[in-house]
C-alpha cells in the first residue's frame, strides 16, 4: 500500500500554477546575473527601481527583465515602455533583447530615446496638444 496522503497533492498550492510552470521552463537568459540583478528581473508585478553606478549591469538587467516579462506572458512587446537617453543605448537595448529572444524585435515601438518616444506620442496625438 502507498504512503500517499491526499494532502500531499496540495503542498505546492501556495505557489501559483503559473509560477510553478515558469520555474520548470529553461531560462538561460537569467544565467550570469548577480543576486540583485536577478531579483530585479524576476520581480514581475509592479515597478522596479534600479539605482547603480556606471558599468554595473543596469542595461543587462533591464533588457533581461524585458525578455522575462514577455516570456512570462506579463506583457506583449508593444506594451513595454523602455526609455533611454541616447540612440546608441536604444540600439544596444534592441539588439540585446532581440539576441535573447532569438528574433528581431520590430514589435517594440516604445523602446527608444526620450526624444523619439515623445515625438511619436506628439505625432499620434497632435490634435490633443
Amino acid at each position: 500500500m502507498s504512503n500517499f496522503d491526499e494532502m500531499d497533492a496540495f503542498d505546492g498550492a501556495s505557489v501559483p500554477l503559473s509560477q510553478r510552470a515558469m520555474s520548470a521552463r529553461p531560462m538561460p537568459y537569467l544565467d550570469g546575473l548577480n543576486p540583485a540583478q536577478r531579483e530585479a528581473v524576476e520581480t514581475l508585478d509592479g515597478p522596479v527601481l534600479m539605482l547603480a553606478g556606471a558599468g554595473t549591469g543596469k542595461t543587462k538587467a533591464l533588457t533581461t527583465r524585458i525578455v522575462h516579462l514577455m516570456n512570462a506572458s506579463k506583457a506583449r512587446p508593444n506594451e513595454i515602455l523602455a526609455v533611454t537617453f541616447t540612440n546608441k543605448a536604444a540600439r544596444e537595448m534592441k539588439n540585446r533583447v532581440g539576441g535573447m529572444l532569438g528574433q528581431s524585435i520590430e514589435g517594440m515601438p516604445w523602446l527608444g530615446t526620450f526624444h523619439s518616444i515623445c515625438v511619436k506620442l506628439l505625432r499620434r496625438h497632435a490634435e490633443l496638444v
